[in-house]
């Protein structure tokens, strides 16, 4: 079966890479054309967790096509139409896609192109591109898929089945994708907005009691609202363990460090709507949001020195706080 996957980054080439060596065809779509070229004259090349190469097909948005099977999104959430956009004339009227977007990015890639054709990928995975061209895979726990099955389809089986190929058990489906999604969100949230705003990685700021406190309150605020929207949620657990980030950078503080748009917006921003939209507040989320977005227009730099403006936006958006 034909794969198209739309962005080289970290995941996209971690997923290119397992769905390759796992029997697929795949095509990878990336617009940085250094990056292109890296993977032309190399393959993609991952180390750590996941090791190895693989020789596949990259191109830049818009070069022609056969029509694909699966269209993978693997770039920022935001960005799902211009992405789409130049593969429209390269697909079938069963073409199946898949977001591997953080956050609630899933509806919006339905909101395009139909919820009948739409799944979900939510990997609990750590990786991160490095200055050789490799792709540092920190940890791979696993690839959940879900979504819109057709009748008579096959559905997202295929890919599951290629990614087993590769590293068994690591690739799951599931027909509860809300429930899979919220869970991710409880810990990718609020680890992913602490870190970008103290601008360290998970194991500098864990052990740090005002910091922890502030990580677990983030992930109830984002329990409360995932009850209020229906799924039933996981047991708590520590957010930290349940990010899979450790020593890497999560992607949203890569993005400010490298003067790019983050994806806060489907993170605490999608948290702290769904929860005013029930009548409840989200302090911790809601500050955290502010403070990414300064930090994005370049008003404010990550640092340790943002965590007593946190805790007084916290306060704050406590005692403004819905009743």
């Amino acid at each position: 079966m034909r794969v198209a996957v739309i962005g080289a980054g970290a995941m996209g080439s971690l997923v290119s890479y397992l769905l390759h060596a796992g029997g697929m065809e795949v095509v990878l779509y990336e617009s940085r054309e250094k990056r292109e070229a890296e993977i032309r004259a190399n393959g993609v090349r991952l180390r750590g967790a996941v090791a190895g190469r693989e020789s596949l097909g990259v191109r830049s948005p818009g070069e022609s096509a056969s029509p694909f099977d699966f269209i993978i999104l693997a770039v920022a959430a935001g960005a799902g139409g211009d992405a789409l956009r130049p593969l429209s004339p390269f697909v079938h009227r069963d073409t199946l896609y898949l977001s591997l977007q953080e956050g609630s990015a899933v509806e919006e890639l339905a909101q395009l192109v139909g919820d009948s054709r739409v799944g979900g990928a939510v990997a609990l995975a750590s990786a991160m591109e490095t200055s050789t061209g490799e792709v540092e895979v920190e940890e791979f726990r696993s690839l959940v898929m879900g979504g819109f099955i057709p009748e008579g389809s096959p559905g997202f089986s295929p890919l599951v089945e290629a990614v087993n190929a590769v590293c068994p058990g690591k690739a799951l489906l599931t027909t509860g994708l809300d429930k899979e999604i919220w869970r991710r969100l409880e810990a990718a949230a609020a680890v992913s907005g602490l870190c970008a705003v103290l601008g360290a990685v998970p194991e500098e700021i864990k052990g740090r009691d005002e910091v922890d406190a502030l990580c677990r309150e983030a992930a109830e605020e984002c329990r409360r609202a995932a009850a209020s929207t229906g799924p039933e949620t996981f047991p708590p657990g520590s957010p930290w363990e349940d990010a899979v980030w450790r020593c890497l950078k999560p992607p949203m503080l890569r993005d400010l460090e490298a003067a790019r748009g983050t994806e806060v917006e489907y993170l605490s921003g999608y948290i702290v709507g769904r929860s005013r939209a029930r009548g409840r507040s989200a302090p911790v989320h809601s500050a955290m949001c502010s403070l990414v977005k300064e930090m994005e227009s370049g008003r404010r730099r990550p640092g340790g020195g943002s965590l007593k403006e946190l805790q007084r936006r916290v306060r704050e958006e406590r005692g403004m706080a819905l009743q």
